[in-house]
């Protein structure tokens, strides 16, 4: 008795099977790292939050200081 094997067929369920491992590594970098966009994004938060601390120092200056509230 001999066994017929379809390699195209075979082929096809390995692509399948190395395509949703892929998908699933990514997914998993993703969760434990984030993506690009995310760390893009983050950096132009701090960009912002230091040019509003540099552009408005004055103002921040002019806020009391944590040790010079009075004591209840």
């Amino acid at each position: 008795m001999s066994k017929s094997f379809d390699i195209e067929a075979l082929s096809t369920k390995i692509n399948k099977v190395k395509n949703e491992l892929k998908k699933i590594d990514n997914q998993e970098k993703i969760k434990q790292y984030g993506t690009y966009l995310d760390s893009k994004q983050e950096i132009l938060q701090l960009y912002l939050l230091f040019m509003f601390f540099g552009v408005n120092m004055d103002i921040i200056q002019q806020f009391p200081k944590p040790n010079e509230y009075d004591v209840d």
